[in-house]
């Protein structure tokens, strides 16, 4: 019984999410689940961390182009997200000394084409972006391709994202208040 529970209640959580019309680090708590990817995982040596504060999420940590290093990233779980039926992504954040990027994931596997839009940094004041996916640019292996985001493929979104995007050592700091669809 418990276990049939369990299962229900992941299923009702990814349905829940992938409905969602917001994402919200402050008032939700919704990047509890979020995890960071850093460059370690090709032999790089950068660091990130990430935790919540009371109206945000802190992401920040140091890029280090030591052994092909160069990022550190935040991203959200696996869940199938139809984001066909929105226009555009709003982003409350502030940031400093970096600019960073949001991603768009369409496949669990790394090597396959995902979107990315330029963050700027914010010299720490609140910013509201609003981006349009029509501004998302798609990358392969880190390496800049044509193409936006076709219809089919923001019904089949897998996961969001963060990522520094200055291929250059140093600190970096962003915090993220919410992510809305409209």
């Amino acid at each position: 019984m418990k276990r049939f529970l369990l299962i229900f209640l992941l299923i009702f959580t990814q349905i829940a999410f992938a409905q969602k019309r917001k994402v919200d680090f402050g008032e939700n708590k919704d990047g509890g689940r979020w995890e960071i990817i850093n460059d370690g995982v090709m032999g790089g040596l950068s660091k990130g961390k990430a935790f919540m504060l009371d109206d945000c999420v802190s992401f920040n940590g140091t890029v280090s182009l030591r052994n092909n290093g160069g990022f550190s990233s935040y991203k959200s779980p696996f869940y199938e997200m139809d984001l066909s039926s929105y226009t555009k992504i709003i982003v409350k954040y502030r940031s400093k000394d970096y600019t960073m990027a949001m991603t768009l994931e369409m496949d669990k596997r790394w090597f396959l084409p995902y979107y990315k839009r330029n963050l700027p940094a914010t010299d720490w004041k609140w910013v509201k972006a609003e981006i349009l996916f029509s501004e998302f640019v798609k990358y392969s292996v880190g390496r800049k391709k044509s193409g936006t985001p076709t219809k089919k493929e923001l019904e089949k979104i897998l996961r969001l994202g963060f990522v520094t995007n200055e291929k250059k050592a140093g600190d970096f700091k962003i915090e993220i208040d919410y992510i809305a669809f409209k």
